[in-house]
C-alpha cells in the first residue's frame, strides 16, 4: 500500500557543509533472493581475525545501533566523518517497543530515503484512534491531529524494531560507517590520545581509539554509566510487556489506546498491523510498580483479558509467542547528556516522551542535533566537556517548549490516590473531543500530539471550567424537568472527589505525598518559565 506522503516536498536534515544526496537507487534493497537479502550488506565489515590485533582508529565511535545510533552514524559518515559503530547484538534483532512511528518520524525517514524501502513492505496506515476508559469505548474516530501539516503524512505505521533498526544500519553502513556487531562494550577511559572503548567479542577484549564515543546504547547505557551520567530515578522510568499477536478482526488503521484503575498510571495500546496482526502490550510508571508490589508479567495478562472482553476486534487475538518486557527513561530524567569527549543521545539520553512513552522520533531527533556539536568539536580539534556543552542548549531549545510540559502532566498523573478522579477526568474530555474537534485537536495532543501548544491547552482547560460555572444554572434547571442527574449535584460530586484524593494521599504516606508536591510545584515553575518566551512547537517545524 502506497501513501499519498511520496508526493510531499523533502527537506535538508542540517544545513552543515554541501554532502551529496543519498542516490535513492542506491537505498533500495534488492537482492537475488530473499536469504541474500537478510544477510547481504553493502557495508564494510570488520575481519573477524584482526578485530583484536589491531587498534582501529575512527574519529566517532558510536555504541548502540539502535535509530539513534545509526542516524547519527549515517549523517556523520555522509559528511566524510570516519565512524566506527559498535552493537552488541547480530541485526536483524527483536526489541521490546511499540512499534509505532509517527507523521514526524516518517518524515524523518523520508529524508534520508528510508521511507520509500518500508513502504514497499504495504504497512497498514494508522489514520484513527479509539480510547477506553475503565473498559468503555469513549472516543473513536479520525486522529485529530493529523494531516493538519503539509510537510507531514497524515498517518503513522507500525515497523517492527528488527526491520526498522536493520534498514537504518544498513542505511549508515551504505554512507561509510564501520559496523561491528556481536561486540559488547564494557566501558571507555580517556587517555591523553583521544577516548578508548572497551570492548568484547567472541571472548577476546579489545580497544578502540577515537576523539569522541557516543553513547545510543540504550536505557542501560554503558557509556551514561562510564561517564557518571546514568539515569537511575523511577520517577522518570517507565515499565513495560509487549507481544504481537495474530486474529485481529478488522482492516481500519486505528490505534487503542486503554486506560484503567488497575495499570494506572500507564496505558495498554493495541495497535494493528497489515494481514489481522497487532502489536499490544501494557506501560506503568516504575514508581509504582515498586511502591504497589506490581508485577508486569501480571498486569499484562489482566490488560489482556480486558481487551479481549472489551474490544470488538479482538474477541480472538492469539499471541504470536510469549510477551517481553521493556524499559524507557523519560525526558523528565534528562541530565546534561554531554561529558569529556562524548554525548549522549537516544534512550540512553532519556529522549523518550514522558506520556506515550515514544522514543523512536525522538531518539532520530537527538541525533541529529548531535551531528553539528561533533562536526564543530571535529573542525577545531578540541572535545573538552565546554566544547560539547552546546549539545544541552540545542535539544533544550529543541524539546523542552513540548517536553517539560509533557513531563508535568506525567508528573500530576503519579499520585495513584487520584486515579479515579483522572479517568473520571479522561472520560469526559473525550467525549467532549468527540463531540469538538478543536478541543480535541488542541487537548488530545498532551497524548501523541504533533504539535504542543501548552497555553492553548491550559486556555482550553480554564475556558470549559468557566462555561461550566456560567451554565451550571440553566443546566441544572433543565436536568430537573428532564429528570437527569443535576450537573451542579456532579460538579460538587467531582469537587469533593478530587479534595478526598487529596486527603487519603496525605494520610496514606505524608512523606512521600510532600515529596510529590514539591516536584509538582517545581515542575509548574520549569514549565511556566519555557511558557514564558511562547514559541512554537520546534519538534512540528522539525531539523530543517
Amino acid at each position: 500500500m502506497r501513501s499519498g506522503y511520496l508526493h510531499c516536498r523533502r527537506f535538508p536534515i542540517a544545513d552543515l557543509g554541501q554532502p551529496q544526496p543519498l542516490d535513492s537507487k542506491s537505498m533500495s534493497m534488492k537482492s537475488k533472493s530473499a536469504g541474500m537479502q537478510r544477510r547481504a550488506y553493502s557495508r564494510k565489515k570488520l575481519n573477524q581475525e584482526t578485530a583484536g590485533r589491531k587498534t582501529l582508529r575512527a574519529e566517532v565511535i558510536v555504541v548502540g545501533g539502535g535509530p539513534a545510533g545509526s542516524v547519527l552514524a549515517w549523517d556523520l559518515s555522509r559528511r566524510g566523518v570516519k565512524v566506527l559503530l559498535i552493537d552488541r547484538a547480530r541485526f536483524p534483532r527483536e526489541k521490546v517497543c511499540g512499534d509505532y512511528i509517527e507523521p514526524r518520524g516518517l518524515r524523518l525517514l523520508d529524508q534520508m530515503g528510508c521511507l520509500k524501502n518500508l513502504e514497499g513492505d504495504s504497512p497498514l496506515p494508522i489514520t484513527h484512534s479509539a480510547t477506553y476508559v475503565n473498559s468503555e469505548r469513549c472516543y473513536q474516530g479520525k486522529i485529530p491531529f493529523y494531516g493538519l501539516h503539509e510537510d507531514l503524512p497524515p498517518h503513522g505505521y507500525i515497523v517492527p524494531r528488527e526491520r526498522l533498526d536493520h534498514l537504518l544500519l544498513e542505511t549508515a553502513a551504505r554512507a561509510g560507517t564501520e559496523v561491528l556487531e556481536n561486540t559488547y562494550a564494557h566501558g571507555f577511559s580517556v587517555e591523553r590520545d583521544g577516548v578508548y572503548i572497551h570492548t568484547e567479542r567472541n571472548r577476546r577484549r579489545d580497544r578502540y581509539r577515537s576523539d569522541l564515543v557516543v553513547g545510543a546504547d540504550g536505557v542501560n547505557s554503558v557509556v551514561a554509566r562510564s561517564a557518571g551520567l546514568l539515569v537511575e530515578d523511577p520517577r522518570h522510568i517507565a515499565l513495560s510487556q509487549r507481544a504481537y499477536a495474530e486474529g485481529f478482526d478488522g482492516k481500519l488503521g486505528e490505534a487503542a489506546f486503554f486506560f484503567d484503575k488497575d495499570f494506572f498510571p500507564g496505558y495498554g495500546w493495541v495497535f494493528p498491523m497489515a494481514g489481522g496482526r497487532v502489536n499490544l502490550g501494557v506501560g506503568i510508571s516504575s514508581e509504582t510498580c515498586q511502591r504497589q508490589s506490581i508485577k508486569i508479567p501480571a498486569l499484562f495478562n489482566t490488560f489482556l483479558k480486558k481487551l479481549q472482553r472489551s474490544h470488538p476486534r479482538c474477541l480472538k487475538l492469539r499471541l504470536c509467542g510469549p510477551p517481553i518486557g521493556g524499559i524507557v527513561k523519560t525526558y523528565g530524567g534528562a541530565g546534561p547528556n554531554y561529558f569529556t569527549r562524548g554525548l549522549l543521545i537516544g534512550d540512553a539520553g532519556c529522549f523518550v516522551d514522558p506520556m506515550t512513552g515514544e522514543g523512536i522520533t525522538p531518539a532520530m531527533e537527538s541525533a541529529l542535533i548531535a551531528a553539528p556539536i561533533i562536526l564543530n568539536a571535529l573542525s577545531k580539534a578540541s572535545f573538552e566537556s565546554e566544547d560539547m556543552a552546546p549539545f544541552e542548549a540545542e535539544f533544550r531549545r529543541y524539546f523542552d517548549p513540548s517536553m517539560v510540559f509533557l513531563d508535568l502532566c506525567a508528573a500530576s498523573l503519579r499520585n495513584t490516590h487520584f486515579k479515579n478522579s483522572w479517568l473520571h477526568a479522561v472520560a469526559r474530555g473525550c467525549e467532549k473531543s468527540q463531540r469538538d474537534p478543536h478541543y480535541a485537536r488542541t487537548l488530545g495532543a498532551c497524548f501523541g500530539g504533533l504539535e504542543i501548544n501548552p497555553p492553548g491547552i491550559l486556555s482550553q482547560i480554564w475556558v470549559g471550567m468557566a462555561l461550566e460555572l456560567v451554565t451550571l444554572g440553566p443546566r441544572s434547571v433543565a436536568a430537573f424537568f428532564e429528570a437527569h442527574p443535576s450537573p451542579m449535584f456532579q460538579g460538587m460530586r467531582d469537587i469533593i472527589g478530587w479534595q478526598s484524593d487529596w486527603w487519603n494521599s496525605l494520610l496514606a504516606d505524608p512523606l512521600w505525598h510532600f515529596q510529590w508536591s514539591l516536584d509538582l510545584e517545581r515542575k509548574w515553575v520549569h514549565a511556566l518559565a519555557v511558557m514564558k518566551d511562547a514559541v512554537a512547537d520546534p519538534r512540528a517545524q522539525g531539523l530543517a
